[in-house]
């Protein structure tokens, strides 16, 4: 591991972490760790690479296609409806197809947010029932001579063998996951931070098929919307879970907060704190009188009160850490510099 390679996660108050980013270095030291696009196991690499993608395709397009070409893709299509952009990256050995979230400085937010909202279950052309929003916002790009399925189609006849995935943080992630239900040869698909799209029997459709559903630390996007058959709002969880720790360690399943387990953690401390009180020098009056034992005994005293407090607030920034949601860990840029970090060290 080279620790200077490894990327700073930056905090709010001192980077704007809304994208889009055009300060953010993306594809950096790409070279070290090539594109894998014939693994369809889940690889570090293209969690990486895809989630630059995902990061990216918020930018301007002649920005997004300047650092496309600068990581090795010299070919570059844009696609864009009232509020669904997506860009389709290829070479002679792989195709990208990267959906962009919702853009919060934009003037599409409006019809983001609307689509975003619009949680309706409607039937799926291939099966199931997705969220009406996330569909209508693929279909404003999906069909025409000009539209995505058109020119995919095109490019996959052109050479079948070469490998296409699919990607998207957030809003773009359900986007993604819609074309990939449609487009039966992509080789795989990575979302970032996705909320849930349809029914079991549209998560059914990608059964067998490489997914991969990222989710970071207190992101509460993947757990929206919400599974509740008595409404009908029966959203289920697609593909395979890889959980992003807030301290950076790659996980395949969510962290369970135990309430057993938590209150044997607060009597423990409580039981250390208790053993350190009791050690403190011997007290009376002999101690107090004593100058240079008062002074020790208040320094001891100071010290385990101290100590004590630093106990607490570390315990409970774990708690929140592990069971608290924050929507700021929602943001591409953490996705991106803590897959790297993983990917590096």
């Amino acid at each position: 591991m080279n620790d200077e390679l490894l990327k700073p996660i930056v905090v709010p108050q001192e980077y704007p972490i809304l994208p889009p980013d055009m300060d953010y270095l993306y594809f950096e030291n790409a070279d070290l760790y090539p594109f894998e696009p014939d693994v369809l196991e889940f690889s570090p690499v293209n969690a990486w690479w895809l989630s630059e993608c995902a990061f990216l395709v918020y930018c301007h397009p002649g920005f997004a296609r300047m650092a496309m070409k600068l990581a090795g893709f010299d070919h570059f299509k844009f696609f864009q409806g009232k509020g669904t952009e997506c860009m389709v990256c290829w070479n002679n050995d792989s195709v990208i197809v990267s959906f962009r979230g919702t853009e919060m400085k934009s003037l599409s937010a409006f019809h983001e947010i609307r689509t975003d909202l619009n949680t309706v279950p409607v039937p799926f052309d291939r099966g199931g029932n997705v969220h009406k929003g996330f569909l209508k916002g693929l279909e404003e790009i999906w069909e025409g001579a000009d539209g995505l399925n058109r020119f995919l189609t095109e490019l996959i006849a052109e050479d079948k063998n070469r490998p296409l995935w699919i990607t998207g943080h957030s809003l773009g992630g359900a986007l993604a996951a819609l074309c990939f239900a449609r487009i039966e040869s992509a080789s795989g698909l990575y979302v970032f931070g996705a909320p849930r799209i349809g029914d079991q029997e549209f998560v059914d459709l990608s059964n067998n098929r490489p997914v991969w559903r990222v989710e970071h630390s207190r992101d509460p996007i993947p757990m929206v919307p919400p599974d509740v058959p008595k409404l009908k709002f029966n959203f289920k969880d697609m593909g395979q879970l890889i959980f992003i720790s807030f301290d950076g360690k790659l996980l395949f399943e969510r962290p369970v907060v135990s309430a057993e387990e938590e209150k044997e953690k607060v009597l423990m401390k409580i039981s250390e704190q208790k053993k350190r009180r009791e050690s403190l020098s011997p007290q009376g009056l002999k101690t107090i009188l004593d100058k240079e034992k008062a002074k020790k005994l208040i320094a001891e005293i100071n010290e385990h009160l101290l100590l004590s407090k630093d106990e607490w607030k570390e315990y409970l920034q774990s708690l929140e850490n592990g069971i608290g949601l924050k929507i700021q860990d929602h943001m591409p840029i953490y996705y991106c510099c803590k897959l790297w970090n993983i990917l590096e060290s």
